[in-house]
């Protein structure tokens, strides 16, 4: 993978996105660059044969204090629009199979936020979530009474997702196109 490239995609669009720690797969795309991209896609097809996330414990969910964890869901209720550090961590379980991969993805993210602080961008500390209240405090505030009533049993999961996810989208949505939309340059 072209380390490079990357981060000069990184440093190009990392100041374009409005709505951050949340990002879309497309935004994602987009930042990292195509490289990047097909990485992903080889871990995610990894993860989905494997099935390695679905048979964790979601510890690395639970230890980061993300607001959006509950067990009781069987994945992420904001998934299409997890933070950039959510899609580019793979723990040890992904290191079976290609670990410089795995290493290449992490270097490539903590270059990217070294290179952006370095260049004074005053978006790198989006960059460090979950947990979301700090950045995202609207959605979480929001989201809560949902996620607090999952874990205590009185809310479906799946109903719940659906509702946080249809929120995310809002939020999204809402940063998004605040004046003119927002249009990636290649």
């Amino acid at each position: 993978m072209n380390k490079e490239n990357a981060l000069r995609n990184f440093l190009e669009r990392v100041e374009q996105l409005s709505q951050l720690p949340l990002i879309t797969d497309w935004e994602m795309d987009k930042l990292f660059g195509e490289e990047v991209a097909a990485a992903l896609v080889e871990l995610n097809r990894y993860n989905q044969h494997e099935q390695v996330c679905l048979h964790c414990e979601k510890t690395c969910c639970q230890v980061t204090g993300c607001e959006f964890y509950a067990p009781q869901f069987s994945q992420c209720p904001i998934h299409d629009f997890r933070p950039v550090v959510c899609r580019l961590h793979f723990c040890h379980r992904f290191h079976i199979t290609g670990s410089s991969l795995v290493e290449e993805l992490g270097d490539i993210f903590f270059d990217s936020l070294l290179a952006a602080d370095r260049y004074g961008s005053t978006r790198v500390r989006l960059f460090d979530s979950p947990p979301l209240a700090g950045s995202s405090p609207d959605l979480v505030a929001v989201t809560s009474p949902w996620m607090n009533a999952v874990r205590v049993g009185s809310l479906s999961p799946e109903y719940a997702a659906k509702l946080i996810w249809q929120e995310a989208e809002k939020y999204q949505i809402a940063g998004t196109y605040i004046g003119t939309p927002i249009e990636f340059h290649s």
